[in-house]
């Protein structure tokens, strides 16, 4: 019995460094989570822009007769838009960016 005074000091200290463990790793993984929760955020907003220059284009298009090429800044998302006519198809693609993220929408009529 009086070799066995530590061994209670070596099973906790085992156990302190599995729970350690454990906590870094579920630390790990909610800090994963918000990245990538971070970066749909950030293609969403740039979808939306995008859409928000397709509609723009179509609107011009439509009610006041331009070209439909345009570019605008809505706080801190842009987007792009380009407008090409093929052979009696028209296509307008727009390219929204927010945060170095960028997505696009084509739409031909």
């Amino acid at each position: 019995m009086l070799n066995q005074k530590g061994v209670s000091l070596y099973l906790s200290l085992i156990i302190m460094f599995i729970l350690s463990a454990v906590a870094l790793g579920l630390i790990n993984i909610s800090i994963s989570g918000i990245k990538i929760a971070q970066g749909l955020e950030n293609s969403v907003m740039a979808f939306y822009a995008a859409n928000t220059g397709i509609e723009h284009s179509l609107y011009n298009i439509r009610k006041e007769g331009e070209e439909g090429t345009l570019s605008g800044t809505l706080e801190a998302t842009s987007y792009d838009v380009i407008r090409s006519d093929d052979g009696g198809v028209t296509t307008i693609k727009s390219i929204g960016i927010y945060r170095n993220t960028k997505r696009a929408i084509e739409v031909n009529y």
